[in-house]
């Protein structure tokens, strides 16, 4: 059922994009034993998609399906036996998916000892492969931890943005964190090891850490951009805002021969800790606010302005990239954001055209325009038009 919304202070949220961009739309979901989800088939449609009902009914479960079956992992890092419903044995995820290329048919088979993939009738070996093929743009109220958390956080964070963009560069991190491991081994063995025992792991870090770092700095410099951009459009001018980057070794214009070195010149202290101390997996990055560290002077407010200036950056940053809109997902986002910071969201958004799936507990508290379709969600079942 498609309901007609009233125009209001929100009026342009979704309306002012040039139609430019091509899409990628999740076409339909059907869900076999997920979660808390017996048996569901839902068809969804381009724009808005309001998924509402009360806590505990389902609704983030079947934002973790969509997010599923268009990135063929789960947002959440559940094990594959907490996406299975209580008592059964598999469970199904299929998802029919309008991209450039056509309708293509994703099939999830989930049980405990692993998930079998396959893209239109072909099984998927390889996820890293397709990572980024239908580009999934999530928001989720944790992720203010991107700010506030670790350095693993904020490192993770930016390597998932590059990956959208260039998928080579998950096995790459594959490789280079295999390569790290096989020399802490090696660390590991203390007086038996030499630092001519490590040298072809140094080596393998060395040059693919490079690699590593390269697009981490390009894609921190196209971040920057952007970042200015959103702040300076929502009336946050005042405001300077910039992911920094931190080197665990001495930079220089060879950065393959940097990393060599310093691991070079490490390998005592390494020796005595048993672990590799320089490389891309020790390099810092930051979120900068008019020049203080965020995750430390931040206020909880500036932390959340920033976490959405930084998705709507990644928006940006992938539409620029590969000239697609992603989809986008938003769990319960707005419960965490006061009437300011809920502005500063739906503004944020202005721009987008493409598909946009939010969940709420009052589908009344989503600002929306012209036609949009709504999702009751309650214990585990779903009423469309409701």
């Amino acid at each position: 059922m498609v309901k007609k919304a009233p125009a209001g202070r929100w009026g342009a949220v979704f309306s002012r994009e040039k139609r430019s961009a091509s899409q990628v739309q999740l076409k339909h979901l059907s869900l076999r034993n997920y979660r808390n989800y017996e048996n569901l088939s839902l068809p969804f449609y381009t724009g808005l998609n309001v998924i509402h009902g009360p806590n505990a009914q389902g609704k983030t479960n079947l934002l973790e399906a969509i997010y599923l079956v268009c990135g063929m992992r789960p947002f959440s890092g559940a094990k594959n036996s907490e996406l299975v419903r209580f008592g059964c044995e598999a469970s199904l995820v299929k998802g029919e998916i309008l991209s450039g290329n056509g309708l293509n048919e994703v099939h999830i088979t989930i049980k405990k000892e692993g998930r079998h993939t396959r893209l239109n009738s072909k099984t998927v070996r390889s996820i890293s492969q397709h990572f980024g093929r239908f580009k999934v743009v999530l928001f989720l109220p944790s992720d203010i931890e991107i700010v506030k958390g670790g350095l693993q956080a904020r490192r993770n964070y930016l390597d998932s943005v590059v990956s959208a963009i260039h998928p080579a560069h998950i096995k790459q991190l594959r490789d280079y964190q295999r390569a790290v491991s096989q020399r802490n081994h090696m660390l590991g063995l203390k007086e038996k090891v030499s630092s001519l025992s490590v040298e072809l792991w140094d080596e393998q870090i060395a040059r693919i850490g490079a690699e590593i770092v390269g697009r981490r700095i390009e894609m921190i410099k196209s971040f920057n951009r952007k970042l200015t951009e959103v702040y300076g459009e929502h009336g946050e001018s005042d405001t300077s805002a910039h992911v920094s980057y931190g080197f665990s070794f001495e930079r220089r214009a060879d950065i393959a021969e940097a990393i060599r070195e310093a691991l070079c010149k490490n390998f005592p202290s390494d020796r005595k800790r048993g672990h590799t101390t320089v490389g891309p997996h020790r390099d810092r990055v930051g979120f900068l606010l008019n020049g203080q560290d965020a995750s430390r002077f931040a206020s909880q407010g500036q932390s959340k302005n920033l976490v959405l200036a930084l998705k709507a950056s990644e928006i940006r940053l992938f539409k620029e990239h590969t000239g697609t809109n992603p989809i986008l997902l938003l769990d319960d986002i707005t419960s965490e954001l006061d009437i300011k910071r809920r502005s500063f969201l739906f503004r944020t958004l202005s721009e987008f055209t493409g598909q946009v799936f939010v969940t709420s507990t009052d589908k009344n508290e989503i600002p929306r325009r012209g036609e949009f379709h709504s999702f009751l969600v309650d214990s585990g079942r779903v009423k469309t038009g409701a």
